[in-house]
């Protein structure tokens, strides 16, 4: 095939265009991120992983009553186990096209209980959701990617549905506007880019307004990305938990 200076030229513009959208969805940046049950941990920027042919991944176990829950990516990777409202460490995937497995004790014999295959990309953020199915019949899970950037100014917070029939949600700040609206089960929303603040979120039906449930005391702080888990208990409570993501140089 024929390529004309012209066209040459605008092939290479858009390649690097496309190379610069791609190094910005990456962390340049060493990321700290802690739980709401105390957990904490340190994982190296993007754009290390990207350097070793790495994708991360962390789990995140929304199923209630779950201990040592765990996933396996193909037969080489074995993520750390986690209990319900855990959250593990991101594990580094060397694989762009990977069957994650969840696996339970059926037995006294480790087995998998859900499958499904991903495609990843090396110097990206997974995180993978977990969560029962409706009617609880089984598992099911998500994989979503965390686009983290070095932004100290605002915070930015998304909503993680993953309550088994709780049907759709909205999330505002008590007596202010709704931040989002008609977050359905398994989906995401978010990152949304906010002010800092503190104050009570409230997250309500979206079809009658009711109001779900409170969440006193939230302090969303500038430089931070927050991750709102909203699960239900063993006895079918709504509830939620946090995740907060936070970039640093410090590694």
């Amino acid at each position: 095939m024929f390529v004309n200076q012209r066209n040459l030229s605008f092939i290479v513009a858009t390649m690097s265009l496309m190379l610069v959208a791609c190094k910005g969805a990456q962390s340049d940046a060493a990321v700290a991120t802690a739980t709401s049950e105390g957990d904490a941990s340190m994982s190296v920027s993007g754009d290390v992983a990207d350097e070793r042919g790495q994708a991360l991944v962390r789990v995140v176990n929304a199923v209630a009553g779950s201990k040592g829950l765990q996933v396996r990516g193909d037969t080489a990777h074995m993520m750390p186990t986690s209990n319900y409202k855990g959250v593990t460490e991101y594990h580094p995937i060397d694989n762009t096209w990977v069957k994650f497995e969840v696996m339970g004790q059926i037995g006294g014999v480790m087995m998998p209980l859900e499958a499904n295959r991903e495609v990843l990309t090396n110097g990206h953020r997974y995180t993978m959701v977990v969560m029962r199915e409706e009617g609880d019949a089984g598992f099911t899970t998500r994989i979503l990617r965390d686009e983290i950037s070095m932004d100290h100014v605002k915070s930015y917070l998304r909503v993680i549905h993953a309550a088994p029939n709780a049907g759709e949600i909205d999330v505002q700040v008590k007596g202010g506007d709704k931040i989002f609206e008609g977050v359905n089960f398994t989906s995401e929303a978010g990152y949304k880019e906010l002010d800092p603040m503190s104050g009570v979120l409230e997250l309500r039906s979206e079809d009658g307004d009711k109001l779900l449930l409170s969440l006193p005391k939230v302090d969303l702080k500038a430089g931070t990305y927050y991750s709102l888990v909203v699960t239900k208990s063993a006895s079918g409570k709504l509830e939620a938990f946090w995740i907060e993501d936070s970039p640093t140089t410090s590694m």
